[in-house]
């Protein structure tokens, strides 16, 4: 299943970190297809995308890519979340704590 559409083949591959660090079995595909741009439509059909392994599963990855987009919105807003393991502060940009390495499943805060 088509989980994550990127604009890019780093995107899709964060994405896929993302999914994988969450327990998620996920794959990145349609890499070799973002090469071609250019030679072939700029659409979605040539972007590569995260495909989810496990289907029962697509609620919680579709979860866990939103907060991904949120905190990435929000790092330049110098926000910061704390870890519910340690209680760390760490900047919005990190999705996993920098202290324990457990990752972010904790409100944004300011």
């Amino acid at each position: 299943m088509k989980i994550f559409i990127a604009n890019s083949p780093a995107e899709a591959h964060i994405a896929h970190q993302q999914l994988v660090s969450q327990g998620i079995q996920s794959e990145v595909r349609g890499e070799s297809l973002y090469g071609l741009r250019g030679e072939v439509p700029f659409d979605e059909s040539t972007l590569p995308y995260v495909w989810l392994i496990d289907t029962r599963r697509a609620p919680e990855a579709k979860r866990t890519i939103e907060n991904w987009q949120i905190n990435l919105s929000n790092a330049g807003e110098g926000l910061m979340w704390l870890c519910q393991a340690c209680e760390e502060e760490n900047e919005a940009q990190f999705d996993i704590c920098w202290n324990c390495m457990q990752p972010n499943i904790s409100e944004v805060k300011s």
